[in-house]
């Protein structure tokens, strides 16, 4: 490796993290020695085919890299070899191991596997005696594999490049090795010791093992049949391989890496012949060089490429294949083996996939699909975006992806303060035409409102967004620049759609296996509807209140199951659904003539699965049914059939399936039951529906307020939750010197405390104390008499109306604030968000209560039923009141989507104090002392 900046070196323990993951397990023991006083320390580390011991060491972590340098000595493994060693160097090791390979200590020694490869071949008889296939010594050495890395890295993706190499090594040794390039072998020149070769261990069992024969197709898609591997006893497997694929024997096989797993745990490989390998040849390819363009590659051999061979195990694989899960390991002489089923074969295969890795995690092949938007933690059902595309970059020999995160001001106060726009009209942004934006990750929003004040107001918030990087293994080029302009609230949300943007790319790549080629990524009312009417037969009444039940034959009957009612779809975006279903390929009836009857095999089921609507989890067939569905109902239709492999790798009787699939298949038959629906929590809405969010733009209103009541010093924010105002107040200058939280709920002022240390960690404030209560805000606590500023955003709806009364004359009549500022939503406003997908309103079923906002409201009020509230209490109290809002325009009907009243005191009158303190203090800051009490 001539110039260039030096990689850093991966230690002993990272290179066997890197190879092994979660299969590499280390224990510590304790060794007890009568001569030393203090513990000693042995490590055990136990790797898939062996184990090793490190000596005892006085501390932990001295003696678990003892254990991995140990481990990495047994695999042949160095890791300065990549970084230290020059290009001749790199040739040198590789001819002293290959001499070593065909050594009487090699043969004699333990249960390396190319050892048990090396005792097979001389078993053979004539010429192929002790001739050791090239392919064998470039694919199963590990010192060999890093010298032909140093040479060049992309001997990863080209395996005929490392035989390549491993000739030209061998080609040094004349003396001791006869190169044999017209068969692709290596033998010793001089014979082996009778005494080592007579003690060799000639007894083993014949195996009969299934494989997977794929069988390359000129034009059109290569045709995959199971194989029988007939393995006799005393007979090299490999050639065996290579019969079946009409070669000579195993040294005219190329081997590619492991990749998938039988679900005993043995791992894959492809067998297929070499395409081409002459050393008397000139190209480019025979002296170790790539070729100046790689596109030629293909023409460059005489046998066509196997696609379904080469994206399995991610080499070019030319002319048909077997892929087999059979050698020998590190364990033992003998052969190690499983069955390489239809099933297996396409469950690997659709595992390689980010779908598939999607879809195995929610044990729904059919059913599921990779989301196109990560919304909530709590929502996203399966392993998260970052770990998957970490899983996929390991299985395709990809580094793991580099996460870059950057801020940026997501939308100055100047923007969230308008209260006075006109409000857009609500159809515009129908979805017909284009996807819901915060689904899709665009950073156009659903603003229901134009900003015209251009004053210079401090910005409210940083927003996060991600990039990330995808780098190949080997030769560390770059495979994916993946830069989402969205931004998020939260850096984690930036983090798993960053991911989940980069996976959706690699997901394009195998297409093949997706259920539906057709699916939309952005499920949109129109995409919905167009994949209903087209692709949805309904089959008996629907819904239906009753579990389906398959009709008799009946010509007449079939006419019904085209008409179907047009799609209403009645469960809003954002809800969590929960269903129970199972999947059938059908066989129409014509195809059986007299009989009259419908043929079926259950494909797959589940009792129960839940997922979220609208972000692409279920496949479209599935949800655009199931959303017109209420709790409790059935539902039974028939979609098109998807690719051949996705319904064999979820099959259970694989050959019915098969001949199923043969006949004239209908598609597939759905039967669902509806469980369960958990509507879109009140956030969730206010994020699709507004830009920014209707919470953040309550609190930049009464951030603005408090800025322009200069003299004020103490302010109270009755219901303050997480704390989300207090944040604010936090991060802009303002007057106030005291800042009080009251909330009943425990949960959210342990999380209002989190926040406000975290903030004060970051930096000083004008503030002297902030303090959080437990307590209910309709109780009086005496400590806060006299106040300055009291705010009560979005939480008198989550009261009984009598109380939301009686909130009101407590803090009018005791506390007395010189300015009160209550927010709640406008009931009215409603109806525009029905028009959206995230709300519903034709289902008569459902109570007045289901349509609030949240679950939560135990009312939500007109702008007349808050005037009469709020005009009433300020006449009662010797107060003013004004009205305003945020989201949407007070000029236009239905007014503002969260209505506000802001409350000025006209004259304070002193009232007898009432001394009472029920409320209890959580966490408390004060400035002189520096202190932090909980």
């Amino acid at each position: 490796m001539a110039g260039g900046e030096k990689k850093q070196s991966l230690s002993p323990k990272e290179i066997i993290h890197h190879k092994f993951v979660v299969k590499a397990s280390y224990r510590i023991e304790q060794v007890h020695v009568s001569s030393q006083s203090n513990c000693l320390y042995r490590c055990h580390l136990q790797l898939p085919e062996f184990s090793v011991v490190s000596n005892v060491f006085k501390r932990k972590k001295d003696a678990e890299l003892s254990a991995a340098e140990l481990a990495l000595e047994k695999l042949g493994i160095h890791p300065q070899d990549d970084d230290d060693i020059t290009v001749e160097q790199a040739w040198d090791d590789m001819v002293e191991r290959i001499k070593y390979i065909f050594s009487d200590e090699f043969l004699s020694s333990g249960h390396h596997p190319l050892g048990s490869h090396l005792r097979a071949t001389l078993l053979r008889d004539g010429e192929r005696h002790g001739s050791v296939p090239l392919s064998i010594i470039a694919a199963f050495d590990a010192k060999i594999n890093s010298g032909c890395k140093v040479i060049n890295p992309s001997v990863d993706q080209d395996p005929i490049l490392a035989m390549s190499y491993v000739m030209k090594a061998a080609a040094k040794l004349t003396d001791y090795i006869v190169v044999s390039p017209h068969v692709a072998s290596l033998r010793r020149k001089n014979p082996y010791p009778p005494a080592i070769v007579e003690a060799l261990d000639t007894h083993g069992e014949s195996i009969k093992v299934e494989a997977v024969y794929i069988q390359c197709a000129t034009s059109g898609e290569e045709v995959v049949d199971p194989v029988i591997l007939d393995i006799s006893s005393g007979r090299y497997y490999l050639d065996v391989i290579a019969e079946k694929l009409g070669l000579k024997d195993g040294s005219q096989l190329i081997i590619s890496r492991t990749f998938g797993k039988t679900p005993s745990g043995f791992e894959c490989r492809v067998y297929s012949a070499i395409p081409k390998l002459n050393p008397s040849d000139k190209s480019s390819k025979a002296y170790g060089k790539r070729p100046a363009d790689e596109e030629d590659q293909s023409s460059h051999f005489k046998t066509p490429w196997n696609a379904k061979a080469s994206s399995a195990c991610g080499q070019d694989i030319h002319g048909d294949a077997i892929v087999a899960a059979v050698g020998y390991s590190w364990r033992s002489n003998d052969i190690e083996h499983d069955d390489v089923t239809l099933k297996s074969f396409y469950r690997i295969c659709c595992g390689m996939s980010p779908n598939g890795i999607y879809k195995f995690s929610r044990q729904a092949l059919i059913a599921a699909t990779l989301p196109f938007s990560f919304t909530t933690k709590s929502n996203w059902r399966g392993p998260l975006p970052r770990e998957m595309l970490s899983i996929f970059c390991r299985q395709q020999q990809l580094a793991e992806p580099v996460f870059t995160i950057s801020t940026s001001p997501v939308k100055p106060l100047s923007e969230t303060l308008r209260s006075f726009k006109k409000l857009k009209d609500s159809e515009s942004n129908d979805g017909n035409n284009q996807c819901v934006n915060e689904y899709a990750g665009s950073d156009d929003s659903f603003n229901h409102y134009n900003s015209k004040d251009e004053e210079e107001l401090p910005v409210l918030e940083s927003g996060y967004r991600c990039g990330v990087k995808i780098l190949s293994k080997s030769l560390q080029d770059l495979v994916l620049d993946c830069s989402p302009g969205s931004f998020y609230e939260k850096e984690s949300h930036a983090i798993q759609n960053a991911a989940l943007k980069a996976l959706t790319w690699f997901g394009s790549l195998f297409d093949d296996l997706d259920a539906d080629p057709e699916q939309p990524r952005c499920y949109t009312k129109g995409q919905m509807n167009w994949m209903f009417t087209r692709n949805v037969m309904i089959k008996g009444k629907f819904p239906s209140s009753k579990r389906y039940e398959q009709p008799a034959y009946d010509e007449s009957k079939t006419m019904d199951m085209d008409r179907k009612p047009k799609r209403v779809q009645t469960i809003p975006n954002g809800s969590l659904v929960s269903i129970s279903y199972s999947v059938s390929v059908e066989v129409e009836a014509d195809f059986w003539g007299r009989t009259g009857k419908c043929l079926r095999e259950l494909i797959e089921s589940n009792e129960e699965i839940e997922f979220e609507v609208g972000v692409g989890s279920m496949n479209p067939h599935l949800e655009s049914v199931v959303t017109q569905m209420s709790v409790g109902q059935y539902a039974c239709f028939i979609t098109n059939m998807p690719a051949e492999g996705l319904v064999l790798a979820d099959a259970s009787d694989t050959a019915r399936t098969r001949s199923l699939l043969s006949k004239l298949a209908a598609g597939l038959e759905y039967n669902v039951h509806l469980l369960g629906v958990k509507g879109p929590t009140e956030k969730r809405v206010e994020s699709v529906f507004f830009k920014p969010q209707l919470s953040k733009q309550r609190v930049g209103y009464a951030v603005k307020l408090i800025k322009e009541s200069s003299a004020a010093s103490t302010l109270v924010d009755f219901g303050c939750g997480s704390g989300s105002l207090l944040e604010s107040l936090l991060e802009v200058p303002t007057s106030l010197q005291t800042i009080v939280g009251v909330d009943i709920s425990e949960k959210a002022l342990d999380r209002a405390a989190k926040m406000v240390d975290s903030k004060l960690n970051k930096g000083a404030c004008n503030l002297k104390t902030i303090r959080l209560y437990d307590g209910s805000i309709l109780e009086f606590d005496s400590r806060l008499h006299g106040i300055d500023i009291a705010t009560c955003l979005e939480v008198i709806e989550r009261m009984e109306e009598d109380e939301a009364f009686q909130f009101g004359k407590t803090v009018l009549t005791l506390s007395r604030p010189k300015l009160l500022i209550v927010s709640t939503p406008n009931y009215e406003y409603n109806k525009i968000l029905h028009k959206s997908s995230l709300y519903h309103s034709k289902d008569k079923s459902i109570s007045q209560r289901s349509k609030f906002r949240s679950h939560e409201h135990k009312f939500e009020w007109t702008r007349a039923q808050f005037n009469h509230w709020a005009s009433k209490l300020a006449k009662s109290h010797n107060y003013s009141v004004e009205f305003s809002g945020v989201g949407g325009s007070g000029n236009v009907d239905p007014g503002f989507a969260s209505q506000i009243a802001v409350f000025k005191r006209k004259s304070f009158t002193e009232v007898k104090k009432v001394s009472t303190q029920p409320y209890k203090v959580i966490w408390e800051w004060t400035r002189a002392q520096g202190d932090k009490k909980n």
